[in-house]
């Protein structure tokens, strides 16, 4: 049937029909040839056609019957994994069958030892997570399935006992990978130092950032002291409301996440330069700048003469910085 309907196509569509006088004008204009030496080549043309097309064919039916081997073995492994629903099985059907069959091991092993019925399942409760949005993170974390399971019950319970958050562990799965001594060890030194929000990443960054995190920490939390938030000391500092604060927030979203170290640090620096509590507040956006480009920017134009210099003017990209400066030195060469 298929070399029936393959015969079909070969001879019903116009692109597949070879025109013997168009193909042997090709090859030589004062070449001729019998009538049978040109059904002899044309035979050799439609022969080799059928061959490629057949080995086509034939790779094509190969392959979607692997493809649908593999649909059914996926459909029987996703069923074995005790999902509660659909939606919590839906990102597994991703998978490749290999992975999904290491995951139906681990499973079953889990299942005859009495821990649980799917890792999903276990995971979700302990961190207070809805399954299916879990489910979309595991299914990119697969490792969740190579752990054993004492190792991941241990890790879970310290994360847990030292106050990481259900939300934070879900966002940074990695940590799940590291031995629970290693997690507690790491997050005492950090609750030591009086930090109270801790993190999985504090876990698996190098000695070197954690190091630099916690001093950064202790550094914001002398110079916010009584305050709590940058919000509230830049108030303080700038001398208005902390709805004014909001307000600038709204217009230089940045400002937001700007640590009160560097807003500090800048802070001083603009009040040095002889800058107004109120030059800054209508200008906020400069507090995000950075402070040595601004320093370099000052010096730049003090030399060209300025002595009344706007913030704005501190905050332009490079190019228009540069086109400033130019139209200022333009100006001096004329009126000298």
């Amino acid at each position: 049937m298929a070399i029936r309907n393959l015969v079909s196509v070969l001879f019903s569509k116009t692109p597949y029909i070879v025109n013997p006088r168009i193909y042997f004008h090709s090859y030589d204009l004062s070449c001729k040839l019998t009538r049978e030496a040109r059904l002899s080549n044309l035979n050799v043309i439609y022969s080799n056609m059928f061959a490629i097309t057949i080995r086509e064919l034939s790779k094509y039916e190969s392959e979607t019957k692997k493809t649908k081997v593999n649909d059914a073995t996926k459909l029987n492994l996703v069923k074995d994994l005790n999902f509660k629903t659909d939606n919590d099985a839906l990102p597994f059907y991703k998978l490749p069958v290999k992975t999904l069959l290491h995951i139906y091991k681990t499973t079953k092993k889990d299942e005859e030892n009495g821990y649980c019925k799917n890792r999903l399942y276990y995971i979700a409760d302990r961190i207070k997570c809805p399954p299916s949005v879990l489910s979309q993170c595991i299914a990119r974390r697969t490792f969740i399935y190579n752990l054993p399971f004492n190792w991941l019950e241990s890790s879970l319970n310290v994360l847990l006992d030292m106050g990481v958050a259900g939300d934070r562990i879900l966002r940074d799965l990695w940590v799940l990978k590291y031995h629970h001594k290693t997690i507690y060890e790491r997050l005492q030194k950090v609750k030591n130092t009086g930090i109270d929000t801790l993190n999985p990443w504090m876990v698996r960054c190098s000695e070197d950032i954690l190091n630099r995190s916690i001093q950064i920490f202790q550094e914001t939390k002398s110079i916010l002291g009584d305050n709590k938030s940058t919000k509230m000391y830049l108030a303080n500092r700038l001398n208005i409301s902390p709805e004014i604060i909001e307000d600038m927030y709204r217009k230089v979203p940045a400002l937001k996440t700007t640590r009160a170290v560097k807003v500090k640090n800048f802070l001083d620096f603009l009040l040095e330069q002889g800058f107004s509590l109120e030059d800054i507040t209508s200008k906020a956006r400069i507090l995000t700048a950075s402070q040595n480009t601004v320093k370099q920017r000052l010096e730049k134009l003090r030399d060209l003469g300025l002595h009344t210099i706007n913030l704005n003017v501190l905050c332009r990209s490079r190019k228009d910085f540069k086109k400033y400066c130019e139209s200022i030195e333009t100006i001096t060469k004329e009126q000298s």
